[in-house]
């Protein structure tokens, strides 16, 4: 019997492989480099800047306060006072509160009694303002929050802008998807059980308006959720699409000097401000917070974020995007840099005018809720949970750039570290043998000299770490050499591969032509190759019953393939086995290469026909016995009179087993549909090889 086939055709070796990121394939020394924004980011980023052109710059020193616990978990918004004090809106759990930063202590400043605020607004006469998920704005003061107007139709106010000129308050809604206008009133003259009038100012064709500003040219501006539009409002009911962005989330919107606008933009829908909220039932709340419901807009999910510039005369210009996550907060400085805060990973990202992007901050809070970048204040809000992290300085003794854990794969000795820098950098090192740092990990090493030999010991992880000491100090180009223990490669299995389809089997189907005999065993192996080295194989044969290992190709052929067409035409038939002998030579030096052999269970080979050793027709009753050198007979067939319609026959004992096979069958049902004879009767037998012979004899 022939063994069943081991392997598919074309198909590749399946082996556990742990690959180093610095190269996908283990030949001696490799090099971890770090190079680029991607590979220099994902570690940990104190008090200093990665560009996209691949330089790590000193930057900012953030400090760290945690809200109230008592204050909600997410930051949704923030609004910076003139006395450099800070208001934080939160959000669930309880959220809706008011946090005032100043001095390093966060305080709750006010209670609106709602599930989250949702955007902060300061009036031209000094009164702050507060959008809730729910109908109501509220006007808040130490310690109180009024309602200050309640809009009618409406489910959540999502945002809010002030006309510098007149003091009226524009309000971005939903799910009605307007701009309230909301008439002036500052807080000498409103009575506490008045509340302003409003007005719908301009209704959009979206459900959700998240995001106002008023630009530089006086007209407001505002941004939707659902088609994702940026309008320009310059009269009650006057409007025009500035753009119509491929995502449905305009998401924020800062004026820039000189008459630019910024906006980000979600190509995945993000949610409102207040994201990861559990935004305000629709209708109108009862007494106290708002009941828990149904969200009027679906949650921020991570996506592609987009900034987007507008000059002057409204040409868009895509300024800088990531296909990773979303975009959530967005600031633009004195200077007219804009500064974007990611919903995924805690990332503060610039650009300039070259489309050059830099990580600026890199927080372990889970998003970016808010900035602030203008007055006396410069501050980062992380979110979820919320803390505010003020600017303290540029550069400084805090300032250290820390790499992600680098994976050597195996057990790795480091050697020599190089980079390019400027200022003064002191650059150090640790190692382990964990995914994340932990106590088992080697101390920080002392700093190293450029191109000085890393002082940690051997481990499968490394982590670098630059300090930074001065304004001035930039490194890049980052490079650390490291050779991995060498493992062996062992074959776990040798065997034949499939044949193509459709000549999967060699013996056609009953009545089918055979296919031309195939001398070459077609040979596979598997193998587990641990350290993902290049492999060379040395394959060599023996029949049965001999000890002599012969070669099943030149000595001077390379294999690298774990496969083989092993020609058989020249040999005897007869059971073999294989040896293959996987060695990883090329890879290592002699003294540390390994090998490792194993054979293949017995192979068939047969390349020559089985034989009639007798035939003939008594009557009608035909008898033959065919006999095979290896075997087993696997079918035995008769076509009559030369027609291609062959139909099988069964042997004597009922099953094709053996190498000897005998046939005694009746020829008349075979000879029913023809005309009375003599007859010619082609008898045609096969082996499991696929080899054929083919008798002819004479019936009545």
């Amino acid at each position: 019997m022939r063994l069943p086939a081991l392997f598919a055709v074309g198909a590749t070796v399946a082996a556990t492989i742990l690959l180093a990121t610095a190269d996908a394939s283990a030949v001696g020394t490799r090099v971890f480099e770090l190079d680029s924004l991607d590979k220099l980011s994902g570690g940990d980023v104190q008090g200093v800047s990665i560009g996209s052109d691949g330089v790590v710059r000193a930057g900012w020193t953030l400090g760290h306060l945690a809200l109230p616990s008592d204050a909600g978990t997410t930051a949704t918004c923030a609004l910076t006072l003139a006395d450099g004090a800070v208001l934080v809106g939160t959000g669930p759990t309880s959220g809706g509160k008011i946090v005032r930063v100043a001095h390093d202590r966060a305080t709750v400043f006010a209670d609106t009694k709602e599930n989250a605020v949702n955007a902060l607004a300061l009036g031209p006469d000094g009164a702050i303002y507060a959008a809730t998920t729910s109908s109501r704005i509220y006007r808040v003061s130490e310690g109180k929050a009024e309602v200050y107007a309640t809009l009618p139709g409406v489910d959540s106010v999502f945002s809010l802008a002030v006309d510098p000129s007149g003091g009226a308050l524009f309000a971005g809604t939903g799910s009605d998807g307007a701009v309230v206008r909301v008439a002036a009133g500052g807080a000498a003259s409103l009575p506490p059980a008045t509340q302003r009038e409003s007005s719908v100012y301009f209704k959009t064709s979206d459900p959700f308006v998240v995001a106002l500003a008023i630009g530089g040219d006086g007209a407001l501006y505002a941004g939707t959720s659902g088609k994702g539009l940026l309008y320009r409002i310059t009269a009650p009911g006057r409007a025009t699409v500035l753009y119509d962005f491929p995502g449905g989330d305009v998401h924020a919107i800062a004026a820039g000097p000189n008459g630019t606008l910024y906006a980000i933009n979600n190509e995945e829908p993000g949610g409102p401000p207040g994201e990861g909220a559990d935004l305000a039932a629709r209708g109108h709340p009862t007494a106290g917070r708002s009941p828990g419901g149904p969200s009027t807009v679906s949650r921020a999910k991570p996506g592609k974020g987009s900034l987007w510039r507008f000059d002057a005369q409204g040409r868009p210009e895509r300024m800088m995007h990531h296909d990773e996550f979303h975009y959530l907060s967005l600031a633009v400085d004195a200077r007219g840099v804009p500064f974007v805060g990611t919903g995924a990973e805690g990332r503060v990202y610039t650009v300039d005018d070259s489309h050059a992007v830099s990580l600026v901050a890199d927080t372990t809070e889970r998003q970016i809720g808010a900035l602030g970048f203008t007055g006396r204040t410069w501050f980062v809000m992380g979110s979820d949970p919320a803390a505010f992290h003020r600017v303290v300085s540029l550069g400084g003794p805090d300032s250290v750039w820390t790499s992600k854990p680098l994976d050597a794969g195996l057990l790795a000795r480091f050697g020599h570290a190089t980079w390019r820098g400027t200022g003064a950098v002191a650059l150090s090192t640790r190692s382990g043998d964990t995914p994340t740092p932990d106590t088992t990990w080697s101390a920080w090493s002392a700093p190293i000299a450029q191109g000085g030999i890393t002082p940690s010991p051997p481990g499968r992880f490394v982590q670098l770490r630059a300090r930074m000491t001065d304004a001035s100090a930039t490194i890049a180009d980052i490079t650390l050499a490291f050779v991995t223990q060498n493992l062996r490669a062992v074959v776990t299995e040798v065997g034949e591969r499939d044949r193509p389809a459709p000549s999967k089997d060699p013996i056609p189907a009953s009545g089918g032509e055979p296919p031309k005999h195939d001398s070459a065993v077609h040979l596979a192996w598997k193998v587990d190759n641990p350290d993902n080295d290049e492999l060379r194989y040395r394959v060599q044969f023996r029949q049965e019953g001999q000890s002599r290992w012969l070669d099943a190709m030149p000595r001077d052929t390379v294999l690298t393939k774990p496969e083989l067409d092993w020609e058989t035409a020249a040999l005897p038939e007869g059971k073999y086995r294989v040896r293959v002998d996987a060695s990883d030579e090329i890879a290592n030096p002699p003294v540390d290469a390994t090998h490792f052999a194993l054979e293949s269970p017995p192979l068939t080979v047969d390349n020559t026909p089985p034989v009639f050793k007798t035939i003939g027709v008594q009557g009608r009753r035909l008898r033959a016995e065919v006999v095979d050198g290896v075997g087993p007979i696997a079918r035995v067939e008769v076509a009559i009179d030369g027609r291609p319609e062959w139909r099988p026959v069964a042997p004597v004992d009922g099953i094709f087993d053996t190498a000897d096979e005998t046939v005694d069958v009746d020829l008349t049902p075979f000879l029913a549909s023809f005309e009375a004879g003599p007859h010619i009767v082609a008898v045609r037998a096969f082996d499991a090889a696929g080899n054929a012979v083919v008798r002819e004899v004479q019936a009545p």
